[in-house]
């Protein structure tokens, strides 16, 4: 008998993805199983090789890599493994290691705890294990998701590190709590940010005053090792770190989650989700800041400030969006010498014109200054005099629908077939072991209401989206009367008022002539949290179409 041929590797792994199993599946109980085996049968033991910490659904592991290489060097002759999904639990990826790769090498394959040995039999046992593997990683992979959809939808924190200005809760570690020592700086960047003041300035402050960067903060003085930093310079803020700590809504007692994901079970590569689709739960913690103080921080630094030719404040400078493409619309002096006089037109028109007229991809959007300013107050004086409760501005939001009884009673639906199905999926589980039914129909039972599960689980999300869509339209209508009560009957435009008020203003492409007294523009205001409001007189008429 050549040597190869009872030279014998042994492969071990251990995830996450063996659950409740871990103990009986741990490194120690496979190797200790595997060598015994071996040494019962006169098989000389080339190696181990382990890969803990590694998911069944990975086949670039890195010690089943150099198993891989090991065997094409033809120094191995016999694969031990404690049971078909310590190799993998990818039902194709599996398939072609252990039908292709290891009969094209002639390694034989020995599952101990599932009878499998490839050089004895033809082991019809093999693919149907190896599809039980693989749905039993993907139930657990839909039950680890729906576990941490269940921590963000209660707004859970499950982050490794609690954020700057927040400590872990000692009593649950889901739970964050304000840093005293950190909750001030904080606050004081939020207030800098609201005067005006921009990031890198704010960095820079921070820096001269010797405040510790947020790593340098939880290694110095929480004590977390764990936390890598500069000790050369520790007070060496960067403008990315505080922007942001600014946009972080954690600050304002909300828990946003659910960025990201993975496309599936088998990949473990991140995906980026839009904003549309995030988790956000409120009042999930002690807020650092306001809620109006965040909003008006927050839009000050994500505007540019630039300085005109009189020096004169633009008090609309980053609200102003042209309708029709989208740029912002540019402060401009107009052409005369006997009185300047301010207006904004569309900046893409404006870029575009300095090559030639045949490049305009925009028209002008021209709308004076004083025009502009006159109507805006106009809306905001009439809003404020409204006295409007939640009801009043709910009403007015457009394409408000109220969720349906239908849908209501759907989702209920839903919920108990999914309930159903669970016990559906136990019960074939237990017929299949007494042999009530033949594997084939286990199978095909089981990748039916697995398929069943998966699509009820998405009607079942979108259903319950809508039903709190209205929830959420109180929250905002209720923080939108929270800024109007601030105000009693203002009598000049500031910025710090427009700010307050507005998230932006989509201006249209003027119609008629001003000669003629027919010119007319449309103004679309988004109103912070609430967005367009409609039906909202203003004077004489309904204001969304203006004379300027």
């Amino acid at each position: 008998m050549k040597q190869r041929e009872i030279t014998a590797a042994l492969y071990c792994r251990l995830s996450r993805d063996d659950g409740g199993d871990a103990e009986s599946n741990s490194i120690g109980t496979q190797r200790d199983i595997l060598t015994r085996h071996a040494r019962e049968q006169g098989f000389f033991i080339h190696d181990e090789y382990v890969d803990d910490g590694w998911s069944g659904t990975n086949f670039e592991r890195p010690q089943l890599l150099r198993l891989k290489s090991d065997i094409e060097e033809g120094k191995i002759g016999i694969l031990l493994c404690k049971d078909l999904s310590r190799i993998g639990r990818n039902n194709a990826l599996t398939a072609v290691f252990t039908e292709v790769f290891l009969t094209e090498h002639n390694v034989r394959l020995i599952c101990l705890n599932d009878g499998i040995d490839t050089a004895v039999g033809e082991n019809e046992i093999m693919g149907f294990k190896s599809i039980l593997n693989e749905y039993y990683a993907r139930d657990c992979s839909r039950k680890v998701r729906s576990a941490r959809q269940n921590m963000a939808v209660k707004g859970q924190y499950a982050g490794s590190f609690a954020p700057y200005g927040y400590k872990k809760n000692p009593a649950n570690k889901h739970h964050l709590v304000i840093d005293e020592e950190a909750a001030p700086v904080v606050r004081r960047m939020y207030e800098m940010a609201a005067d005006g003041v921009n990031v890198n300035q704010i960095s820079i402050y921070l820096a001269e005053s010797h405040i510790l960067t947020p790593n340098a903060y939880k290694s110095l003085m929480l004590g977390d090792k764990a936390i890598h930093y500069d000790p050369e310079y520790p007070y060496n803020w960067h403008g990315s770190t505080v922007k942001n700590i600014l946009k972080n809504r954690v600050n304002i007692g909300e828990m946003v989650s659910h960025k990201q994901t993975t496309r599936s079970f088998k990949s473990q590569k991140l995906v980026h989700l839009p904003e549309e689709e995030w988790v956000t739960v409120t009042d999930t913690h002690e807020p650092i800041v306001s809620a109006v103080l965040f909003e008006r921080a927050v839009k000050l630094i994500s505007v540019k400030k630039r300085r005109n030719t009189l020096n004169d404040e633009n008090i609309f400078a980053g609200l102003l969006v042209c309708y029709d493409c989208g740029h912002r619309l540019g402060f401009m002096k107009s052409a005369t010498k006997i009185q300047p006089a301010w207006h904004y037109i569309c900046s893409r028109y404006r870029h575009a014109g300095k090559i030639r007229d045949t490049h305009r991809t925009c028209t002008m959007h021209y709308i004076p200054h004083k025009g502009l300013f006159a109507e805006i107050l106009a809306r905001l004086q009439a809003i404020i005099a409204a006295n409007m409760t939640v009801e009043d501005v709910l009403a007015l939001l457009p394409d408000r629908q109220e969720p349906s009884k239908k849908a209501k009673k759907q989702l209920e639906s839903l919920k108990r077939r999914d309930g159903e199905l669970k016990h559906l999926i136990k019960r074939i589980f237990e017929r299949e072991a007494f042999g009530d039914i033949t594997s084939d129909t286990f199978a095909e039972l089981y990748r039916g209401y697995l398929d069943e599960r998966e699509s009820n689980t998405k009607k079942i999300e979108m259903l319950e989206a809508e039903l709190s869509a209205e929830n959420r339209d109180k929250e905002n209508a209720e923080r939108f009367l929270e800024v109007v009560r601030k105000y009693a009957e203002p009598t000049e435009l500031t910025r710090e008022l427009l700010l307050d008020f507005v998230e932006k203003i989509e201006v249209h492409e003027a119609t008629g002539e001003r000669r003629k007294g027919t010119r007319e523009q449309t103004l679309d205001i988004y109103y912070r949290f609430i967005g367009k409001l409609q039906g909202l007189g203003v004077s004489h008429k309904n204001r969304e179409h203006v004379s300027l």
